[in-house]
């Protein structure tokens, strides 16, 4: 069973090859009109991953493109509910880690601390301090608390944090892009400029 002691663990470790979160993967954000709106398809390997996705907002933020904050995680954190539903990587095999670590509260947490750190993120005009408030990072770690995810540090949710912002304004500012996401030294690359 996972080892929730180990900051190194991989909570990909013991499961099924085609459970585990993949090892490297391209991610093509796709910006599209439709009908004078602004969205972002997401594909990998030319297959489109969940819904064309919008700002779902009064205000045009470029909220479409907060899945790069969810690859982001999985890649850094190795942690990520939303990604393993989007990529179909849900620990079935084990039916109390698909219901506890896969499930709708674990995803809906990750939801949560997107949406949290967006709101923050529009403060400090995306972090370009580089730096998240302590109190935010203590949020999250109260939140992650029931879940595999609790064993990471503040310093590590900062760093996944400050990088998936990096890899959201280089999307903004061109409109989308093409990142390669590699597990195995915990980095994110923008291909695209």
């Amino acid at each position: 069973m996972v080892d929730l002691k180990s900051n190194k663990t991989s909570f990909n470790s013991t499961f099924h090859k085609n459970e585990e979160l993949p090892n490297s993967f391209l991610v093509n954000f796709n910006e599209i009109k439709k009908e004078g709106k602004e969205f972002v398809r997401i594909s990998i390997d030319g297959t489109q991953i969940g819904d064309v996705i919008d700002d779902n907002s009064y205000e045009k933020d470029f909220y479409r493109y907060h899945d790069v904050f969810h690859y982001t995680f999985a890649t850094m954190l190795n942690w990520s509910p939303c990604t393993r539903a989007m990529l179909g990587r849900k620990r079935k095999s084990i039916p109390i880690i698909d219901e506890y670590e896969d499930g709708a509260r674990a995803t809906i947490t990750e939801e949560a601390i997107s949406l949290i750190l967006f709101n923050e993120a529009k403060r400090t005009n995306l972090f370009e301090n580089r730096k998240v408030s302590k109190t935010i990072l203590k949020i999250i770690k109260q939140m992650t608390e029931p879940f595999e995810v609790r064993v990471k540090t503040e310093k590590e949710w900062e760093k996944a944090i400050l990088k998936g912002y990096s890899l959201f304004k280089k999307l903004v500012a061109n409109r989308g892009g093409e990142i390669e996401f590699n597990l195995d030294n915990r980095n994110a690359i923008y291909l695209n400029n």
